[in-house]
């Protein structure tokens, strides 16, 4: 094994629920429900039901739940429950949405119907495991990798801890994960497609079929990292920070988000309603915004003046604006395509202006705890100037545990009306996954998940 491959496997046969304080146990809890409440959202939206389909098809002895079917096997469950989780960009966020790794702990914890505190337990690490790659590597705006790449080796190590492989197994899943799996960041630049949303469901489908392969004593490159023509030849070599913070678990640093919307436009949406009472939208002049470097292409190249697709509206920061200041405020009804396609909210969204500030760039990475997100927003007006500066938005982690719980609650509420889910069921997933560190078998709340709707 190489520096790194030593490194990751220590620490996850280490890793133990015991390990974790009563805010990380709350914490963990609540990205479970949260990203439970997207997935309830996500199993109607057409890229998940095409792999749901196809998953449906495919029966397995030790299955998992797939979300509205039945069980499949666990690398397809996890292909599936992920994109459903994510396709409408409403799930958590830290340097990426590590919640996306979810779906795949609680498919392999449903094979050995582990416990609730167990499933927890791993999904702590998968969030260490990713943030330590997120904090220490280039990827995303840096590199032509997707966040995908680490969460492969998050996943597949989460899923060993809550199988009991021995080291050897560990690092054979988590070079398995990664060898064969370099996804391209391409998915998330320029005109967008399904593949946006469910771009890292492939990593964590990915993760899984790594660790079950591994399982079964199948081996893969020793030195994946810094091997010939390992990852570092590849994107530079780098040193793993893990634990990110020696003194807070990653799953306390993670934001909830409010709404549907990309996480570093959350928080100047959320003044779309000072804004509207300030002054009029037909008012409005100009909008300048300063995002951090790399976010203005991200958010506001070309494409994203007029978007065509779902997928690119909700990372257009200039529709979605415009959105919000129209309509008041964005829903998962904001990217229907009746509303994308709208050419009367074009000339508002010519009025916005998106321009990188490197500064702002440094500020993001150089975070502790929760990751910043700086923003500068500047409206003129008939004369008049409306200015903000941000640093996050109203998702954020240290919020009290308690109003998080209650926007959780009013999250599912809102998933469940959007899918069509009746009340009987919607409290009975409730019950199942809001106190699920004392569940005795995960797979119980799972089944709280099955037969939604027919796919």
């Amino acid at each position: 094994m190489d520096k790194i491959s030593k490194q990751l496997v220590r620490y996850a046969s280490g890793f133990e629920a015991g390990h974790l304080s009563a805010s990380a146990l709350t914490a963990a809890s609540a990205l479970l429900f949260d990203t439970v409440a997207c997935g309830v959202a996500g199993c109607t939206s057409a890229p998940a039901q095409m792999v749901a389909r196809l998953a449906g098809n495919v029966q397995a002895t030790s299955g998992a739940t797939l979300i509205g079917g039945a069980p499949t096997s666990p690398e397809l469950a996890a292909l599936a429950n992920t994109m459903m989780v994510r396709t409408y960009d409403y799930n958590d966020a830290y340097y990426g949405h590590p919640s996306d790794m979810i779906p795949g702990v609680l498919a392999a914890g449903e094979m050995v119907h582990a416990s609730g505190m167990d499933v927890l337990a791993s999904i702590a690490l998968a969030y260490e495991v990713y943030a330590a790659f997120a904090r220490s590597a280039p990827y995303h705006l840096d590199s032509w990798l997707d966040q995908g790449v680490f969460m492969n080796v998050a996943v597949a190590l989460a899923v060993g801890r809550l199988w009991r492989l021995n080291e050897e197994q560990l690092a054979n899943a988590a070079s398995l994960a990664l060898v064969p799996n370099l996804p391209l960041g391409v998915s998330r630049w320029g005109t967008l497609s399904m593949m946006k949303g469910c771009a890292t469901a492939f990593a964590v489908r990915n993760g899984v079929f790594a660790a079950m392969l591994a399982r079964e004593g199948f081996t893969s490159a020793p030195e994946p990292y810094e091997g010939t023509f390992g990852l570092h030849k590849a994107i530079g070599p780098f040193d793993l920070r893990l634990p990110v913070d020696p003194d807070m678990r990653v799953v306390e640093m993670a934001y909830i988000k409010p709404i549907p919307a990309e996480n570093n436009t959350i928080g100047l949406l959320e003044l779309a309603p000072e804004i509207r009472a300030w002054t009029s939208i037909d008012a409005i002049d100009s909008i300048d915004i300063e995002l951090a470097t790399g976010l203005e292409i991200h958010l506001a190249d070309a494409s994203k003046y007029d978007p065509k697709t779902r997928e690119s509206a909700d990372h257009s920061l200039p529709y979605m604006l415009a959105r919000a200041l129209v309509d008041g405020a964005i829903t998962l009804g904001t990217y229907a395509p009746d509303k994308v396609s709208d050419a009367s909210i074009r000339p508002l969204m010519n009025k916005i202006r998106v321009s990188p500030n490197a500064e702002m760039k440094a500020m993001m990475r150089a975070s502790i705890g929760a990751e910043a997100k700086p923003a500068n927003i500047r409206v003129q007006a008939g004369g008049k100037t409306f200015a903000r500066t941000l640093l996050g938005h109203s998702g954020h982690p240290e919020r009290p545990a308690q109003e998080r719980q209650a926007v959780l609650d009013r999250k599912l509420d809102l998933c469940a009306a959007h899918s069509g889910i009746g009340d009987p069921q919607r409290e009975r997933i409730r019950e199942a996954f809001r106190s699920v560190a004392e569940v005795k078998d995960i797979s119980q709340s799972m089944k709280t998940l099955a037969g939604l709707r027919a796919l």
